[in-house]
């Protein structure tokens, strides 16, 4: 069993592996220091250590390979969102305001990012665009390739601090509003966004880019969908 979360000892664990992680500048993909060097390090029991590790593993912060260590996990496979997002995101006024921050960070990403792309990153933006409608034709859910297509728009902006916040806040929007059974008709209104959202970029329009951004928002603010059958 854990330990409960309110435990200042435990809490205190918690904080000091994630200053270590800090001090030895670790980044995901890094293996952390081993349960021995925690224990050494932090002048803390074993099976304290061991549980401090377990929950960090079960919110997936870290991930344990047979043979090879523990992990830090890239930070859009931690499970704190859905965890959070239940506990912070059950009013419709905080909802809103969800749905607003994301409007404000994207907006304002690619207002930044337009004359920022490169010839590389448009034709990434193309192809994600060309699966996105091939998907749809094909009766499938664009969930991933819409996901690819705002995560292209943010990374542009070229700001590591934005794109840290952006995620999280797109992943509560998708708890909160989840997907939609739309019709042939609203499929195609919604691919024809994408591309008005594209061709500003290419023009390097970038008041027109961010209209079209915030019009898509605004009229289709959800994050994937559901073919009809």
């Amino acid at each position: 069993m854990l330990p409960e979360a309110g435990s200042a000892k435990f809490k205190a664990m918690l904080q000091g592996i994630f200053r270590i992680i800090e001090a030895d500048g670790l980044k995901p993909g890094d293996r952390i220091p081993s349960e021995r060097e925690l224990v050494c390090r932090l002048q803390a029991g074993r099976s304290t250590v061991r549980e401090a590790l377990r929950a960090l593993e079960l919110l997936g912060i870290i991930t344990t390979r047979r043979g090879e260590g523990t992990f830090l996990q890239p930070y859009h496979s931690h499970s704190l969102i859905d965890i959070l997002a239940f506990y912070i995101l059950r009013d419709e006024r905080t909802k809103d305001s969800l749905k607003e921050v994301r409007v404000i960070l994207e907006v304002a990403a690619i207002t930044r990012a337009v004359d920022r792309f490169t010839q590389e990153e448009l034709e990434n933006l193309e192809g994600i665009w060309v699966r996105m409608k091939n998907k749809v034709s094909q009766g499938g859910d664009p969930g991933d390739e819409i996901f690819d297509f705002h995560h292209h728009l943010v990374r542009a902006a070229n700001n590591h601090l934005l794109l840290r916040i952006w995620y999280p806040v797109f992943q509560y929007a998708q708890t909160i509003t989840g997907n939609y059974f739309l019709s042939e008709g609203q499929r195609e209104d919604i691919l024809g966004s994408y591309r008005s959202i594209l061709n500003a970029i290419r023009r390097k329009d970038a008041k027109q880019a961010a209209d079209c951004l915030q019009r898509s928002l605004s009229e289709h603010g959800w994050v994937g969908f559901s073919a009809t059958t």
